[in-house]
């Protein structure tokens, strides 16, 4: 078996490379013809990083990550992910950067949240790991953006998991050692 996966193993890895370059042009003509479509960008962007993480020899990817963050940073497009994935690029290489990035994502977070309450459910998990990450290349010290995410997150989500009452039923009390059923 090993012998088999050891013929397909280059070809399959020179099929990957084929599939990125073709998805490399798809995405360079689509934005030829919309050059002002931030969405897209954001979508090439997480393309060209989510590639960069799986091959790292690929440079051209980041090259083309790098320059569509630069628009999309200045746009009103909100993706958190691509905050997210050019932050995790930096962070180790030039953490400053990637402080700036986290930052920036918070803050674009926060300025959505502001706008519509429903938001904040949709991109929370994201703004979560970048909260995260931005806590720890900071040593611990929040910035305003940040404790104001962090505000939010506590008044939405840690309200309501603290004032959930649990109910326990006398079956589950019965098979509890030491536990006394008519205890609710």
């Amino acid at each position: 078996m090993n012998f088999i996966a050891g013929i397909f193993s280059p070809f399959l890895s020179l099929l990957k490379k084929l599939v990125r370059v073709v998805e490399l042009r798809k995405y360079k003509e689509a934005l030829r013809r919309n050059p002002q479509d931030h969405y897209l960008r954001a979508r090439y962007a997480k393309y060209c990083l989510n590639s960069y993480f799986q091959d790292a020899s690929s440079k051209i990817h980041i090259v083309e990550a790098v320059n569509q963050f630069e628009n999309i940073e200045h746009s009103d497009v909100l993706d958190l992910e691509v905050f997210y994935l050019m932050g995790k690029y930096y962070q180790g290489n030039n953490n400053l950067k990637a402080i700036d990035i986290y930052r920036k994502g918070i803050r674009r977070y926060n300025q959505y949240v502001d706008k519509s309450i429903e938001f904040r459910h949709e991109h929370v998990e994201t703004a979560f790991a970048i909260a995260l990450n931005l806590l720890a290349l900071e040593s611990n010290n929040a910035d305003a953006e940040l404790e104001k995410f962090f505000k939010n997150l506590r008044r939405t989500y840690l309200k309501r998991f603290l004032d959930h009452k649990l109910e326990f039923n006398s079956e589950i009390l019965n098979n509890v050692p030491g536990m006394h059923p008519t205890i609710n």
